[in-house]
């Protein structure tokens, strides 16, 4: 698939996932303004994404995943790998704003699987792809059954010698939601630790997507 390919398909794709209707009980998400969805953000091109559980309310009205609140701790991270928030790729398992920040329910995480799996595994094909919060942890597993997952703390895996060049790692850090409420040391760690684990993604990343 074709850079010009992918990014059509990135196009059509967004457009899909904002007229999605799937979910209409017990809430009706995709509203406007209410319960609206918000497409994958970044470089399509990125060897790493990140994947949340749903949009939150500013996020939503930003259009952007993981903006304000959480996001600064991701922020900082970023800052610390030496890349901007437009250089990852960065979703959520549930693309639309469950009303008042609810857990999503079994059929809203089974309607949008189709949408991630097209964002990660047709498009942008990421090296590493970390998700934060339990129902994101749930749909990678499903999504990547092959992958070789990470121990968290991240320390820097030992590569195998018949692993795949295009392996696909998942690494579960705990959200960064749970770490703005803790002491100084523990930020300070999960920061380096989340920045070492996006350098190394970004270092040991095949050139270009599989065809």
């Amino acid at each position: 698939m074709t850079a010009d390919t992918r990014q059509r398909r990135k196009k059509r794709l967004d457009a899909q996932i904002k007229a999605c209707r799937k979910c209409v009980r017990p809430d009706r998400l995709n509203v406007p303004g209410v319960t609206e969805s918000a497409p994958g953000f970044g470089s399509i091109d990125s060897p790493v994404a990140i994947v949340g559980e749903a949009l939150c309310r500013a996020c939503m009205a930003k259009q952007e995943p993981f903006y304000g609140g959480s996001g600064r701790v991701l922020d900082r991270c970023f800052q610390r790998a030496g890349v901007d928030k437009t250089d990852l790729f960065i979703t959520n398992s549930i693309h639309c704003h469950p009303p008042g920040d609810r857990d999503p329910y079994p059929h809203e995480v089974k309607n949008c699987a189709d949408w991630l799996r097209a964002e990660l595994r047709e498009i942008v094909q990421p090296r590493l792809v970390i998700g934060v919060g339990k129902f994101a942890k749930a749909s990678l597993l499903l999504l990547y059954p092959d992958a070789r997952e990470l121990n968290w703390p991240f320390r820097v895996p030992r590569l195998r010698r018949l692993d795949p060049p295009r392996l696909t790692y998942l690494l579960f850090p705990p959200h960064p939601y749970y770490i703005m409420t803790r002491a100084a040391p523990i930020r300070e760690q999960y920061e380096r630790r989340l920045a070492r684990a996006i350098v190394w993604g970004f270092a040991t990343a095949p050139t270009g997507p599989t065809e």
